[in-house]
């Protein structure tokens, strides 16, 4: 079977594709994918309103501290006004996870705020949060309302693993500063999903020629411990190791289907 898999493939000039992984943007290239709204009250200090999503733009990285080059803010200062101006972020990613299975995405990022929340020497006491997909508001990792903590360096490594959904997801940082030097970072780890159709490959909703040309390539190489195989090994549907006749029994089942359920 492999050697008729393999000139199906050739007869039928497929290309070879790699399949495409979730993707998710940390804060040092925030073009086209880091927006912030931005809202400045004296007499908001602390309160949830004066938050505001109604005008985003595109952010920009700070260059007033060089250990910050990787954070963002609405202009490069990242001031409004000095102090007691108090200045209201939320600073807004969306990402895709069409063609993945939600319940399977995990997300791993480390993030920082300033400011922090800590009440006392002007920081505030909003304590930095994230919500995802208007879910449950997520403070910085280690601090809370009895437990207040600086935020002005990267907390540990996270794992989010919940509240993603299919398709567009959208994250939201909520961040007050105080007027001086304020702005937020974040760096990605990894981002991983199962995909929810394993055997479209590609990702576009159906196992069709395209899906079959990637699999054909991994099957000739059997190995999934083989350097040239694609990342993760997708081919490999039972996680035996191996791109094999006990894969091309699913795929065949799917590819008579087409469309991904």
């Amino acid at each position: 079977m492999r050697t008729t898999l393999l000139s199906l493939a050739t007869a039928a000039g497929l290309a070879t594709v790699s399949p495409a992984a979730p993707t998710f943007f940390p804060t040092g290239t925030p073009t086209g994918h880091w927006y912030v709204c931005t809202n400045i009250d004296r007499s908001g200090e602390g309160k949830f309103e004066s938050f505001k999503t109604d005008n985003f733009v595109q952010s920009v990285n700070i260059n007033y501290d060089g250990s910050r080059l990787d954070w963002i803010a609405d202009i490069p200062g990242g001031t409004h006004g000095g102090v007691g101006n108090w200045t209201f972020f939320v600073f807004r990613q969306t990402f895709d996870l069409t063609g993945y299975d939600p319940a399977t995405a995990n997300l791993t990022i480390r993030w920082g705020a300033d400011d922090s929340g800590e009440i006392f020497a002007d920081r505030g006491s909003w304590i930095p949060a994230y919500t995802l997909n208007g879910g449950p508001f997520i403070y910085y990792p280690g601090s809370s309302p009895e437990h207040r903590i600086p935020t002005y360096s990267y907390s540990q490594w996270t794992s989010i693993t919940t509240g993603f959904v299919s398709g567009i997801n959208t994250i939201d940082f909520y961040v007050e500063g105080n007027g001086q030097t304020d702005g937020f970072g974040l760096q990605v780890q990894s981002f991983t999903a199962s995909p929810a159709c394993p055997c479209d490959l590609n990702h576009d909703g159906q196992v069709d020629d395209a899906d079959f040309s990637i699999f054909v390539v991994a099957y000739n190489m059997l190995d999934c411990a083989d350097p040239s195989m694609p990342a993760n090994c997708p081919s490999d549907f039972n996680h035996d190791g191996a791109v094999d006749d006990a894969d091309f029994i699913p795929f065949v089942a799917a590819y008579n289907e087409l469309l991904c359920p």
